[in-house]
Formats: structure tokens, sequence, C-alpha cells
């Protein structure tokens, strides 16, 4: 009796696997984020690589003036004008360069444009305020104009110069590529 019953049973059947299309909602979230997230890093990295190509690119072109300038300083007497002036040039240069960069950033875009516009004497008392009143403590802003625009004036010395290198290379490695509105050298006028 027992018999027939079990030739009754029929074997389990399982049921159709679950299709892998269409995702959940959850995986949708997921790949939506996900992509997000890799469209922001892409333009992250491009933006950072560009800021960092041109920064690279204008110490490198800062360092070949300076050999230049090592070179000629011997048996040039203008060789100091030169190289302020390529300085100058080249700062302007790379402040239009940043300001193309980072063009999206309207804080920037007023800063560096009117770097590119902004006159030598201008320039230079950002420079110096950008280091801190290390540069006019080296040397008067005022020699570098004058040596700039006339001919009969005093060279620069090598240690002037080395100062004028080292405040342009550290502004172009600074983050903040552009010309301050604060003051940092009235706080360094007022302790001297």
């Amino acid at each position: 009796m027992t018999q027939p019953m079990l030739e009754q049973l029929r074997d389990i059947h399982l049921p159709q696997a679950v299709h892998w299309w269409p995702p959940a909602p959850g995986w949708w979230l997921v790949a939506l984020l996900s992509l997000a997230l890799i469209t922001w890093l892409y333009r992250y990295l491009r933006t950072r690589y560009r800021r960092q190509y041109f920064r690279a690119e204008s110490r490198d072109l800062l360092q070949q003036h300076w050999a230049r300038y090592q070179q000629e300083s011997v048996t040039n007497d203008g060789a100091d004008r030169e190289f302020i002036e390529n300085t100058l040039a080249l700062l302007r240069r790379a402040g239009k360069t940043a300001h193309l960069s980072i063009a999206n950033e309207n804080a920037n875009k007023q800063n560096n444009s009117q770097l590119e516009s902004m006159p030598s004497q201008s320039l230079m008392e950002a420079l110096d305020r950008h280091s801190g009143g290390k540069l006019s403590t080296s040397l008067a802003l005022a020699d570098i104009n004058e040596r700039l625009y006339r001919d009969k004036s005093t060279a620069l010395s090598r240690a002037q110069m080395t100062c004028l290198r080292d405040v342009a290379k550290s502004w172009l490695k600074s983050k903040a590529f552009k010309p301050s509105a604060d003051k940092p050298a009235a706080k360094h006028e007022a302790t001297h």
C-alpha cells in the first residue's frame, strides 16, 4: 500500500533562475552614483593636470632664463634687465594660462585677468606681498623699475637677482596663483 503512494510523488521542480535584467532599483542608484563619481574624478584630475603642467613648464622656463642670465652676466651689462623682463613676461603668461585653465572659477578669473595686464610696478608689488616683504627687503622695488626703464642705471647684484628668482619660483609653485588682495607685506613692515 505504501508503494503506490510513493509512485504518485513527483520530483521537486525548482523555480526558474532569476534574470539579471532589469536590475533592482538599488543597482540603478549605485550605477548613477558611480558614473557621477567617475565624471567628477575625471574633471578634477584633468583640471589638476592642467594646473600642474603650466606650473612645471613655467618653472622650467624660469630656470632657462636664470641659466642664460648666469652665462651672460659675466660679459653683458644688461643681463639683469633681460632677466627681469623675461621673468615678468613669464609671470604674466603663466597668469593668463592659469586664468584659462580655471575659467569656471569666477574669483580667480578676475584676479588672473588683471595679472596679465598689470604694470610692472604693480606686479612687483604683488610679488612682494606674496613673499611677505622678502623681495622689498632684499632690493628696492624702485631699483627694479629704474633698471627696467633707464639705460644708465646701475646693475643689480647677483644676490638681488637670486631673491627675485626665488620669489618668482615660489609664486609659480603656490596654489593660489594670483595677486592677493590682502597685504601681508603690511604685517612685515609693522614688525620693523
